[in-house]
């Protein structure tokens, strides 16, 4: 895991709540128990599932490492339970929870001691569902755009369990497909919150974002319009400990 990635998030907290995508329902619907379930969200970020969970009517903690991002999930629902502490510590019961998720966050955690206290928080049939959404690119700007190589792009075959880098318990996968259409400038947004950009020199990362915003611009303009849609897969893994 990088350290210095994984904890650059909150430094940009306001613009990573303005500009990262929300999660399509059917992913949402496939990841969580029905309304009233007991679940808990660890690595949430800003908000951006956390939301989505409260429209289910769930009975909800949130845990988030920083504070930084964790504050304007209170500041949007102040009554909900957040808890400022890491995915190897849940500050929840034995047995207490019917499902433990996590949006975009997993990669971040140590998978091993991350797993087992997942493992320790569910009730028995209980699940991890894990989320990312992935960008489908299907043109050449479109990596430019988003500083990305083509040869690193994952396999979408991959086993579960490997993607979530685990080798106990049994996991299940689905991809749900949706598209978000943007403006240049909020292509440029979105990029600005991606790590491997934003750590950039700042000199290079506005650089970067000048380039990406010149692609989309461009690729508007040969389409006669003023946005451009930027596909991904909502890719969900749902994970069952071994009992």
């Amino acid at each position: 895991m990088d350290t210095a990635r994984a904890t650059s998030f909150g430094a940009w907290a306001d613009e990573y709540d303005d500009w990262r995508p929300t999660y399509p329902d059917a992913a949402v619907d496939w990841l969580v128990p029905p309304d009233g379930a007991q679940v808990a969200e660890i690595g949430a970020g800003t908000g951006k599932l956390t939301d989505r969970l409260i429209e289910r009517g769930l009975e909800l903690d949130v845990v988030e490492p920083d504070g930084r991002m964790l504050g304007i999930i209170s500041q949007r629902h102040p009554r909900l339970r957040t808890h400022e502490t890491r995915a190897t510590s849940l500050p929840l019961g034995d047995a207490s929870v019917d499902a433990v998720v996590v949006a975009d966050a997993w990669h971040w955690f140590p998978k091993k001691e991350a797993a087992a206290e997942v493992a320790r928080v569910l009730r028995p049939n209980g699940w991890l569902g894990c989320v990312w959404n992935v960008p489908v690119l299907q043109h050449d700007w479109e990596w430019q755009a988003l500083r990305l190589e083509p040869a690193l792009e994952l396999p979408g075959d991959l086993d579960p369990l490997d993607r979530l880098g685990l080798s106990t318990g049994l996991a299940e996968q689905r991809a749900f497909r949706w598209t978000w259409t943007l403006t240049p400038q909020q292509w440029r947004g979105f990029v600005s919150t991606v790590s491997h950009v934003r750590l950039l020199p700042e000199d290079e990362c506005q650089a970067a974002l000048d380039e990406t915003e010149r692609l989309v611009a461009r690729a508007c303009a040969a389409a006669g319009a003023t946005t451009a849609p930027l596909t991904h897969d909502a890719l969900c893994v749902r994970w069952y400990p071994a009992t």
